[in-house]
């Protein structure tokens, strides 16, 4: 079973994009992607520029000793980055661009085995993208790509050879593919990404991590922006500080380098923006676009936490009047229905029962535009500020009172290194005499939830009479950090042979997840309509969508069209099930017999997502001669694996939260056969970080096997990594157990 948080690993055109915040913009007009005779002529022009830098780490072809054994190096990494409103570039796809922002990321890497040739062997790129709704915004990238053997000659790669993966209007997406590259070569590429508006714009907020899987041997960054933007860095978690300096158009210049970077295990229970060296830089349109008020060619080293706050405290400060009256109409008539004497009850269950309320007037009583009620409907997403401003003047309504209160993301910066409104979340604090917070995570969320990603984190108070404009009040109250017995999966599996096949398992199962355990699955798992009634009969509304969409004649079609959505989003169940059992056994079913959610959790007075499935399995059972291999452990466990590289590590371990696996299998033994190797089954390992223990009997006719693995926090220092990866062995070891089911 995967109880763990997945792990990521991200191709290195991916980490270009992420560094330059690339991928939340969509693609330019059509009118422009059809120019590729300006588009080839200026990449061509690019290419010639990049390739002629003259930085001394671009001309090494020398890997250090120390650094043979590495999968690849990268031997350099440089990026660049330029804003501003005096340069005209005549090549441009559409004329008059008055202000420009350019990005380029250039990287040299060391290929030493088939791991990285395969990770190194294409880029995928976006060619063309219109920025942010800006009719007159335009950016386009550009990619260029050499091989250098081991003898020097160099061999450029042919983009013009770039495949699209897609050619919609909005968007054109490439894939180049690096064909002749060969372990022992050095690959040297970069992307371009240039942006042009007439009008001044605030590009995207950028993040620097000093560090990779891979060991960088150097990394510089070069900055140039122009006085008509604001300016905001810092430089986090032991990174060096950027020298500032002018040239003589006035342009703001910022340089910071590092070099002999080691590896570190970035897609592997890390937070990297806590652990890393890291440089952060916010290029703002000056004057009234600065959301800061920050003014035309000012610089601000290390943005005050109070001015953020304040930030925050100006946006949640204004809800639409309009808009507030429709939704507490909206829910006072979903609490009148409920119970007219609902003002009687006492504070705490009144406040539950106006986030209930609430909730279902905002997520549930209404049909989307696109008629949506599948899986993606379950990802429906209501900006967080905007569902808690209108909420707390309900509460207020009916003298519950709250305040907001504001926190880090547990794998983002920390609170002493945020920068912007969106390193930080919000959460409604209500005044009760058991205080509690309300949040809005997703159509799931309920009263007291904490998502994972904001346990354990400092919650200074947005908006406070006790504090002045400048002051944060609130720095040393912690939200609250789950268990592992808050957050379990809990399994039962009833196993037998299918029937007389001897190479298929029948299985019975039923799961409980509690806790953080069950954000993911019931995001994948439960099915609108069923939530939606579910809530309707709990608030005790009597009319439903589909009494309002068939009310009214001109609606006919809306009704019939949603009704045909409903009932294609619950066929669509059996694959969901499927895909959860896929990704728990490591293989697919062989068939799906039945799938059915016993409670949806989605409230906190019955929290746990229930549900059963029975399906058929192969894979799991060998013929021995007449006797057959069960392999047990894969029943019940499905651990990390681990590279070679990552079994070593000198960075502090962030988990997404604490939890238990908890797996009983009871499994029928066939008449006629005995069960040989239970005495190996039994075993327990506890310590610091974790605890596993396995045990086996065979009780009657079944095989009895118990595997409970617990990882008893959420992060642990690196001294503690030799425990933690007890664990995980200890896991693995007995995913490799099996048992012989001997004849006669």
């Amino acid at each position: 079973m995967n109880s763990h948080p997945q792990s990521y690993i991200m191709k290195p055109l991916s980490r270009i994009c992420l560094l330059l915040s690339l991928a939340g913009i969509t693609c330019v007009s059509a009118s422009a992607q059809a120019d590729s005779t300006k588009y080839k002529e200026r990449a061509t022009a690019i290419r010639a520029e990049v390739w002629a830098w003259k930085d001394a780490v671009f001309a090494n072809r020398t890997v250090p000793a120390e650094h043979a054994n590495e999968s690849c190096v990268i031997m350099g990494r440089k990026a660049v980055i330029e804003a501003d409103t005096k340069k005209k570039i005549n090549w441009a796809l559409s004329a008059h661009r008055n202000f420009y922002y350019n990005s380029t990321v250039r990287e040299m890497v060391k290929i030493n085995d088939k791991a990285s040739l395969e990770e190194y062997s294409q880029l995928s790129y976006r060619q063309f993208k219109k920025l942010n709704g800006w009719m007159s915004a335009t950016s386009t990238s550009f990619v260029g790509a050499r091989i250098i053997k081991p003898n020097g000659t160099i061999k450029e790669v042919n983009t013009d050879e770039a495949v699209s993966l897609n050619n919609g209007r909005n968007d054109q997406q490439r894939k180049l593919a690096i064909s002749d590259l060969q372990v022992g070569d050095i690959l040297d590429y970069f992307v371009r990404t240039e942006e042009f508006s007439e009008y001044i714009k605030e590009p995207e907020r950028l993040i620097f991590v000093f560090g990779d899987d891979h060991p960088i041997m150097y990394y510089y960054l070069h900055c140039e922006i122009g006085s008509k933007y604001a300016i905001e860095y810092r430089s986090m978690n032991n990174a060096p500080d950027a020298k500032q300096t002018t040239n003589e158009d006035k342009d703001v210049i910022l340089d910071i380098g590092m070099k002999n970077l080691p590896a570190a295990p970035t897609g592997f229970w890390m937070a990297s923006l806590r652990e890393l060296p890291a440089f952060r830089l916010n290029v703002l349109a000056g004057g009234t676009y600065a959301g800061a008020g920050r003014a035309p060619g000012e610089v601000v080293k290390d943005v005050p936490l109070a001015d953020i706050i304040n930030l925050i405290n100006t946006g949640i400060s204004y809800p639409d009047p309009g808009k507030s009256a429709v939704l507490k109409r909206l829910v006072v008539d979903v609490l009148k229905g409920y119970d007219k004497h609902y003002n009687k009850l006492p504070k705490d269950s009144l406040a539950n029962l106006i986030y209930y309320a609430y909730r279902f007037v905002r997520y549930y009583n209404q049909v989307d535009a696109s008629l949506e009620v599948g899986e993606d409907r379950n990802e429906m997403d209501i900006n967080n500020y905007d569902y808690l401003i209108y909420l707390q003047p309900i509460l207020e309504q009916h003298k519950i009172y709250s305040k907001f209160v504001v926190m880090p993301y547990k794998h983002g910066p920390s609170i002493d290194h945020v920068m912007g409104i969106g390193d930080l979340s919000v959460m409604l604090l209500v005044d009760l005499e058991k205080p509690i917070y309300f949040t809005n995570n997703n159509m799931f969320t309920y009263p007291g939830y904490i998502p994972a990603s904001l346990e354990g984190q400092p919650c200074p108070e947005v908006r406070s009479k006790r504090f002045t404009r400048n002051q944060v009040v609130g720095l040393d109250q912690l939200t609250p950090l789950s268990t592992a017995r808050d957050n379990t999966q809990e399994e039962n599996l009833k196993v037998a042979f299918n029937g007389t096949d001897m190479q298929l398992l029948h299985v019975k199962r039923h799961t409980v997840l509690t806790g953080k355990m069950k954000e993911g699955e019931q995001l994948r798992l439960l099915n609108f309509e069923d939530c939606y009634e579910s809530e309707r009969n709990a608030l005790h509304v009597e009319k439903s969508i589909m009494d309002n969409l068939q009310k009214a004649r001109k609606s006919k079609n809306v009704s019939e069209d949603y009704a045909a959505a409903l009932q294609k989003a619950r066929a669509s169940l059996k694959d969901r099930f499927k895909a959860e059992i896929s990704g728990e056994f490591e293989q697919d079913p062989k068939d799906v017999i039945s799938w059915k959610i016993d409670n949806p959790g989605l409230r906190h007075t019955a929290p746990d997502l229930v549900y059963s499935t029975e399906f058929t399995v192969d894979g799991l059972i060998q013929r021995a001669g007449n006797n057959f291999l069960l392999n047990i452990g894969k029943v019940v466990n499905s651990p990390l694996k681990l590279t070679p590289s990552q079994r070593t590590r000198n960075i502090d371990i962030y988990m997404s939260y604490a939890r238990t696996l908890d797996c009983t299998v009871a499994f029928d033994i066939p008449q006629g056969y005995s069960v040989q190797g239970v005495d190996k089954l039994n075993k327990t390992l506890n310590n610091d970080c974790g605890s596993v223990v396995t045990s086996a009997q065979v009780q009657g006719s079944q095989l009895m096997v118990h595997f409970k693995r617990t990882y008893k926090h959420d992060q642990e220092s690196v001294n503690k990594w030799p425990q933690l990866l007890a664990i995980i062995d200890a896991s693995t070891e007995f995913a490799d157990q099996k048992v012989l089911l001997k004849k006669g």
